[in-house]
């Protein structure tokens, strides 16, 4: 029958002979409690009596044997409700004040998280040679994203072409300098409004960064979350195929 619980289920037998010395115990402990009031026994020989009555009250109350096994019982479930709880919760969001921490925090990921590709956003009035001449930050990532290609990692970089002259083939000649790399592809769209965009770095589908500017001050922070980071690169993806394609200048 559906429930019941057999000999041989473990626990029960030793469930049952745990009952039966609880049994016994109290027997033992009436019987000698009366045969020490019939013959007058000192207090002393009604001690192991006393104590085997006590044992028998306190294992009638706490049922030792039950209750290792609803404390194992309760280990798992607490167990499972952890991982659970990690599981929903494994967003991280993490900001950064300023241009220095946000692009050295962008360096360390690339270094000490080894990602394999990433898909950078780079939306801005001024060209990358003009912001990294004015943020010492971003220069410093600027070339450890060329380093990290050249080494291996694979991205896609999209630049958004502003409204300043200077950007009049820029992104020609930087496709001419990482001709090299082989992993290494850029894109160009033209986005000419008088305001910088929200930049954003997608690296695989497990962290998104992302850098906004307000004034001459870079504030960022990162995402990292995979349900997240696919949204952007869906969102990246939709811009990078329709984006222009830089090719190499011919001769």
């Amino acid at each position: 029958m559906a429930g019941s619980r057999t000999a041989s289920e473990p626990g029960t037998l030793l469930e049952r002979w745990d009952e039966r010395g609880l049994a016994i115990a109290c027997i033992v402990a009436v019987g000698g409690s009366v045969t020490a009031a019939l013959f007058g026994l000192s207090a002393a020989w009604q001690m192991p009596f006393l104590f085997t009555a006590v044992y028998a009250i306190l294992r009638s109350l706490v049922p030792l044997t039950a209750s290792r096994r609803e404390l194992a019982t309760l280990h798992a479930e607490v167990e499972l409700l952890r991982r659970d709880f990690d599981r929903v919760n494994s967003s991280r969001i993490e900001h950064y004040p300023d241009a220095s921490a946000f692009y050295q925090a962008e360096i360390d990921y690339l270094v000490n998280r080894h990602p394999r590709h990433m898909d950078a956003w780079y939306m801005r009035l001024e060209t990358p040679d003009d912001f990294r001449a004015s943020t010492a930050a971003f220069s410093d990532y600027f070339q450890a994203v060329l380093d990290w290609a050249g080494n291996g990692g694979s991205v896609r970089r999209l630049f958004c072409l502003g409204s300043s002259r200077g950007y009049a083939g820029w992104t020609v000649r930087h496709r001419e300098e990482t001709r090299h790399l082989r992993s290494y592809s850029i894109r160009e769209v033209t986005w000419p409004i008088k305001a910088d965009l929200m930049s954003m770095a997608i690296m695989d589908t497990s962290a998104v960064f992302l850098a906004f500017t307000v004034g001459d001050r870079v504030q960022g922070m990162r995402i990292e979350d995979r349900e997240a980071a696919a949204y952007f690169k869906a969102y990246f993806d939709r811009h990078w195929e329709n984006a222009r394609e830089v090719r190499i200048a011919t001769p």
